[in-house]
């Protein structure tokens, strides 16, 4: 099958060419980008030479460029994809967008950020948790691949649904440098961002709405509860912390915890509980498409920690994207993918 990446200039879509070198069903036929159009791939990323398709020059991020893909990548800013996506379904292609554009009701995006949704009827579009929407994902045509943050998050969360008060959960995010993108901006240069930890964007952080639409889903609540969540830059490259706290509910206890996460996630191949008063560490999860877990609960103040580990870039973006597309085209979902990281 004919797969599309746009972006190929940015750090999302060079991890999709990576990974799509090693898939034995998706054949990457088309990359484009803006910045980088009419270079080779692996100019850009040198990383890349000597992989499938990276020889290959990007083209312009137009439609036309993009006939005869079965599915699209978009690695794009929300505002690209707003334009980019409608048009590509209208010509065939099935759509993974890695952006923002397609995660929130209409409204709530406008509110959150600052710009009319321009293309409402596809939004909010199925979210892409593979782990928590798996049946939704398989029957789309346009997914809206989760945030780097609320993969971490959510997949935390989640098996507290029924455990916890859920307007009490607060979450720190900790992330590479790379979660901000290729740009360049002061605080991601080395002799500022070199031994140093420091939150941002708290409290209106974009990603903030996305977890309270799903955790509300997930709650069953009819508003979404509020959250309180925290990103933090810390100093690396790659690899993403978040740590949830919510209120137990009365009655609940550690093992009604431990029981929670072991049914969730047994069966997953990306997702392992390491257990109760087990801390999972970013440097296991770098370069995987894999996802560690570890709780505890505190009797005195009756409250559970879970903390979660992924690769920002993998399972919290393109890894994920190939993993939505699995069950889009009806591929084996884990086809092409791997939860082993690189250590050390």
């Amino acid at each position: 099958m004919n797969v599309g990446v746009v972006g190929g200039s940015g750090y999302g879509g060079a991890e999709l060419v990576r990974l799509l070198a090693a898939h034995p069903a998706l054949k990457l036929r088309t990359v484009a980008g803006k910045s980088a159009a009419g270079k080779r791939l692996d100019s850009v990323f040198p990383h890349l030479l000597g992989v499938d398709g990276a020889d290959q020059r990007l083209t312009p991020a137009t439609p036309e460029q993009l006939k005869g893909c079965d599915l699209v990548f978009l690695a794009t800013p929300h505002e690209v994809s707003l334009d980019l996506a409608p048009a590509l379904l209208a010509q065939g292609s099935a759509v993974v967008d890695l952006s923002g554009a397609f995660r929130l009701a209409p409204d709530v995006f406008a509110e959150w950020y600052g710009l009319p949704h321009i293309a409402p009827d596809l939004s909010p579009a199925v979210y892409g948790l593979p782990e928590l929407f798996r049946d939704q994902i398989a029957d789309a045509r346009l997914v809206a691949n989760p945030g780097c943050y609320p993969t971490a998050a959510l997949l935390a969360m989640a098996p507290l649904a029924e455990l916890v008060e859920p307007g009490s959960v607060v979450i720190n995010g900790m992330s590479g440098a790379s979660g901000a993108g290729k740009g360049l901006r002061d605080d991601l240069h080395l002799s500022h961002a070199t031994a140093n930890v420091a939150p941002y964007g708290a409290p209106r952080h974009r990603h903030t709405p996305e977890i309270e639409a799903i955790w509300g889903a997930l709650v069953g609540a009819p508003d979404p509860p509020a959250v309180t969540f925290t990103p933090h830059l810390v100093p690396m490259a790659r690899g993403e912390l978040c740590t949830v706290v919510a209120r137990l509910l009365d009655g609940a206890e550690a093992p009604d915890v431990s029981d929670a996460f072991v049914g969730a996630f047994a069966a997953e191949t990306f997702v392992s509980f390491l257990g109760m008063d087990q801390w999972p560490a970013t440097t296991h999860v770098i370069g995987g498409n894999g996802a560690h877990i570890g709780a505890a609960v505190d009797p005195r103040t009756r409250r559970v920690t879970v903390a979660c580990a992924s690769d920002n870039l993998v399972k919290g973006a393109s890894g994920q994207a190939i993993q939505n597309a699995n069950l889009m085209l009806g591929l084996p979902e884990t086809a092409g993918l791997s939860p082993a990281g690189v250590y050390p």
